[in-house]
């Protein structure tokens, strides 16, 4: 049945004013901006000068920002939330060009360490490759035993890796733990333990993240009941990395910040080199936004010596072969801003790390 325009014009009203209440919650939480007046005073005068505006739409109103300010809901009685996906552990992987290993999560599960070892252990990623990005995009989970396992695969030494309340996990020495480089992608989307991973291997293995805030939902929840029999699901407490720091309830803040709009990221999730328009503005570091059907050459080490002895600049992918035709092949330009962004970065420590010392 269409709702009248009363209807529509109380349902507005209640959305903008449920829309203030959680910005400005929110808001205060994040930027630590001056407080607002006693919610009782606030309450009286819109009562007072407001038309349309119940007591009962304001209340609802200030209880949705309460429960955004501290990532709660209300479970129905007898209500057993499934806070898991369906997602599996590992949703892809493979090499980018020259050596880049790139895995995706697709959730932290138990089972994603033991998978995320196994990859790293194939004879293509442990050889080929001289960095390795992780994709925490749309990652969740509510395993942080998972997500400390997947953690310790880059610890060499023992140390503190994560403390989520009900239990705790460190880190064991060894030798095999994975040396190289690693990048992190995140995005508003990436939650609970994917964010306590990600923090984890910032801290402990010095990765570098990439993309946009997280959503800050690593946290350790508390059921609390209700008068009316349903329960308050609330964020008691935050996650801790090895640093003994809790996990910030606004997000994780990339160390770069790359922001493309959610729908264009879950299309580059299915295809990098996939030609997205509502995101071919948007910056993606040195893997131009070019067209897929170019032809590339692949530049390889002994281009970039050749290049260092005889003084000249370093060849460009563009630029004349320098080397047997043998080594010449297409490669698909990277569209996916925040893929390519980590894809630069890893190539960029790779030229560093071969340059000649002084």
């Amino acid at each position: 049945t269409p709702f009248s325009a009363n209807q529509c014009n109380r349902m507005l009203r209640l959305t903008l004013f449920m829309g203030f209440f959680v910005s400005v919650a929110m808001g205060l939480a994040a930027a630590g901006t001056a407080p607002l007046p006693p919610f009782r005073e606030l309450r009286e005068l819109i009562l007072t000068n407001a038309v349309g505006i119940t007591g009962e739409q304001l209340d609802q109103a200030a209880g949705a920002a309460i429960l955004a300010l501290v990532h709660g809901r209300v479970l129905e009685s007898g209500e057993i939330p499934n806070e898991e996906s369906n997602a599996p552990a590992i949703a892809g992987k493979r090499i980018h060009d020259p050596g880049c290993a790139y895995v995706r999560a697709g959730q932290i599960s138990l089972g994603f360490a033991p998978q995320l070892a196994a990859i790293l252990a194939e004879p293509s990623f442990a050889t080929n490759t001289f960095g390795l990005i992780l994709d925490l995009r749309f990652a969740g989970g509510t395993e942080y035993a998972g997500a400390a396992n997947a953690a310790d695969l880059f610890a060499a030494e023992a140390g503190p890796l994560l403390d989520w309340g009900t239990g705790r996990a460190e880190s064991t020495a060894k030798t095999n733990a994975w040396s190289r480089p690693v990048v992190v992608l995140v995005n508003r989307e990436t939650r609970g333990a994917a964010e306590a991973l990600a923090g984890a291997l910032r801290v402990q293995h010095s990765a570098l993240v990439i993309g946009n805030r997280t959503s800050g939902t690593a946290a350790i929840h508390r059921d609390l009941p209700l008068p009316d029999g349903r329960r308050l699901r609330i964020a008691a407490a935050g996650v801790k990395t090895g640093d003994g720091l809790p996990l910030p309830s606004t997000g994780l803040v990339p160390d770069i910040q790359v922001t493309v709009p959610a729908d264009a990221e879950r299309a580059y999730l299915a295809d990098p080199f996939a030609s997205i328009p509502a995101a071919t503005n948007i910056a993606g570091g040195t893997n131009r936004l070019a067209s897929t059907t170019k032809t590339q050459r692949r530049i390889t080490e002994a281009d970039l010596v050749r290049a260092r002895k005889a003084g000249e600049p370093e060849p460009d992918s563009d630029g004349p072969s320098a080397t047997p035709a043998t080594t010449s092949q297409p490669v698909a330009t990277v569209r996916d801003p925040v893929l390519a962004r980590g894809i630069d970065l890893l190539k960029g420590l790779r030229v560093l790390q071969s340059a000649p010392k002084p």
